[in-house]
Order: structure tokens, then C-alpha cells, then sequence
């Protein structure tokens, strides 16, 4: 394991596949609010704060996460404050990290997710647009295809843990399916082509 202190408050870590299988983390089901998901990240934790001075705990953090084809990862790790925290965005593509602007909210939303979703059509994709346009919670996003005819949403919001998904969109789950973000990235930078590469909540919700 490879850490690089980024700030004050930021920290890059890299994974070897002997490192994802000693803290038992699993390319396909990171993110997923599970009890084994949240004792591996745990142990994660705890490992970094033995070999820096970098201290959190899983309550105030933002995690961002890119697996590589040899079955590590790059992983971003943000210690959030207890104010109104701003990120600024940077300009990426598909191969690199996403910095957003994020904000603590009363309701006590205070990490960052990102998830993908597949859809068979794109009309559903346009329906779910048209109804995300209303929702506050909705950070950055961005829309793509493949030359099989289906449609991607990438969408990050904020949620009240870093493994679950705000009630208010499960909803999305009526039109598509819930992909693994990182790896679909990886298939989208060879197989993909952008349709809306920010914003495209609104840019498309308008049009149905």
C-alpha cells in the first residue's frame, strides 16, 4: 500500500490486489452498505492512521474510488469539516479523479458518492433526468453510451453514510440498473461516448 498526502485534509491511496485481499475489499461490491464493506473500510482506517498523521474515522469522510485492470485501486480519501465545506471542481475526463463541490447539509448529508446506472433505452434515461432536475441532493453528473444501445448516468450526491443511497433516488432503480462505477468508467473510456459530460441531469431532463 502507497499513501500520498495530498493536503491537510486529503490523502491518495494506492492498492496492489494483495492489498485489496488483506483488507478483504471487493472491486465489485465496494460502496455497498454492508456490514463486511464497513469492516474492511475500517480496517483500512486504522492502517492509515498507523502509518500517517492522517486521522478521520468512516463518519466524516468523502471516498472516491478507481479500480485498476490488475485488481487494485486509486483511492481518494477527504476528511470533511464540520462547517459548509466547498471543493472545487476540476476539469477530468474519464481516466482521472473528480473533485466536487460538496456542502453539509441540515439533514446531516455529509459524504460524497458516486454511483452509475445502466439503462436499456433512452427514453428511461430522459425520464429519470426529468425527475433528478427537482432533487438537491445531486452533485456533478454525466451521460454516455455504448455501440450495444445502452445509456449511462453517472451521478454523485451527498447521503447520510458513505455506503447509502438517499431515499429519494431509489426510485432510479424503476428504470435501470446499478453498475460498479470505477469499472464502468474503464469500459466507457474504450467502448463509450459521451453524451453529456456534465450536467446532463438538465441538459436532458428538459427535453421530454
Amino acid at each position: 500500500m502507497e499513501l500520498i498526502r495530498i493536503s491537510d485534509k486529503k490523502l491518495k491511496i494506492m492498492l496492489t490486489p494483495s492489498d485489496m485481499e488483506q483488507f478483504e475489499l471487493n472491486a465489485d461490491t465496494f460502496g455497498e452498505d454492508g456490514v463486511e464493506m464497513r469492516r474492511s473500510f475500517r480496517l483500512l482506517l486504522e492502517e492509515i492512521k498507523k502509518r500517517t498523521d492522517f486521522e478521520t474515522d468512516d463518519k466524516r469522510i468523502s471516498v472516491q474510488y478507481f479500480p485498476s485492470r490488475e485488481g487494485g485501486c486509486e483511492m481518494f480519501i477527504s476528511r470533511l469539516s464540520d462547517g459548509l465545506e466547498n471543493m472545487e471542481k476540476e476539469q477530468t475526463d474519464l481516466h482521472t479523479p473528480r473533485a466536487l463541490c460538496l456542502h453539509r447539509e441540515p439533514s446531516g448529508r455529509s459524504f460524497h458518492r458516486e454511483t452509475a446506472y445502466c439503462f436499456r433505452s433512452i427514453s428511461d434515461l430522459l425520464h429519470v433526468c426529468r425527475r433528478l432536475c427537482a432533487i438537491s441532493c445531486i452533485g456533478t453528473n454525466s451521460a454516455y453510451s455504448d455501440k450495444n444501445g445502452f445509456y449511462y448516468l453517472f451521478l454523485s450526491f451527498l447521503s447520510a453514510s458513505p455506503f447509502t443511497t438517499p431515499d429519494e433516488l431509489i426510485f432510479i432503480t424503476e428504470y435501470g440498473s446499478i453498475e460498479n462505477s470505477g469499472m464502468l468508467r474503464l469500459y466507457l473510456s474504450e467502448h463509450g461516448t459521451a453524451i453529456c459530460h456534465e450536467n446532463a441531469v438538465h441538459q436532458l431532463g428538459v427535453l421530454i
